[in-house]
């Protein structure tokens, strides 16, 4: 039987480079990876991610049973078996508490759509799941409502996770939004971050197609604007505007 050297590598990586960049502290965080026999591959729970060895990550099934490996999986794997049970495209996740998405998290503020033009290309809609207790069965289905029309989620009071088909692709998705997320934080000392067009944010959204990324926005509506997030119109006010970050 196959040890997945090469996705127990990945993980090992992918943790060290969570851990240099600070997206997650002591043993915060947790990775895994669907395996080409179905099971999931995951980070142990209680360990730094910046010094995972190969022999530290667990095999589970979609049922939760372990399959190999002498330590206890991340108690938060539920939050990944469901991701990977709505979307067969997933192969990859990540959960950080990537620190400028996570001021986002605890403040319980959405992401803001069409303000700057990489997370628009390669994220598209972010959304915001309500707070749950990590680890349980809530938790996990948080989730739910949001996880077929993104790849990225900020938990409130809690953190990020981003899902992709592959682990490099994952983290990548973290790195974006949490730069993002920082960029919009600054911008707050000097008037905030100004809107798009919804001409140019349209452009954007067309745009993401050709780099082979799916939107759920009505592309072929000219009446719609992309901007007023319309998957997560609960966060916004009547006129679908974030209020916490835009004036008009």
């Amino acid at each position: 039987m196959s040890d997945f050297a090469d996705e127990r590598n990945q993980i090992c990586d992918i943790g060290k480079r969570l851990y240099a960049r600070e997206f997650v502290a002591a043993h915060e965080g947790n990775v895994s990876v669907r395996l080409p026999d179905g099971n999931i591959l995951c980070t142990p729970t209680m360990q730094c991610k910046g010094f995972l060895q190969r022999g530290d990550l667990c095999v589970l099934d979609t049922e939760m049973n372990q399959l190999s490996g002498s330590k206890k999986p991340t108690s938060e794997i539920r939050l990944h078996l469901e991701i990977y049970r709505q979307r067969s495209d997933i192969n990859a996740v990540v959960h950080s508490h990537a620190p400028h998405a996570t001021a986002f998290a605890v403040a319980n503020r959405p992401f803001p759509v069409g303000v700057l033009a990489e997370p628009d290309l390669f994220l598209g809609e972010v959304a915001l799941a309500p707070f749950q207790t990590p680890g349980s069965d809530e938790f996990a289905q948080s989730v739910t409502p949001f996880v077929h029309d993104t790849n990225a989620i900020i938990l409130a009071n809690h953190g990020v996770v981003t899902y992709a088909g592959d682990l490099e692709q994952a983290l990548w998705m973290t790195e974006i939004l949490d730069a993002a997320c920082k960029t919009i934080i600054l911008s707050m000392s000097i008037g905030g971050p100004k809107r798009l067009s919804k001409e140019q944010s349209r452009a954007l959204a067309k745009k993401r197609s050709h780099f082979g990324f799916n939107d759920p926005r009505d592309l072929g509506n000219s009446e719609i604007d992309v901007r007023k997030n319309p998957l997560f119109g609960q966060q916004m006010d009547s006129n679908g505007i974030d209020r916490t970050f835009f004036e008009d």
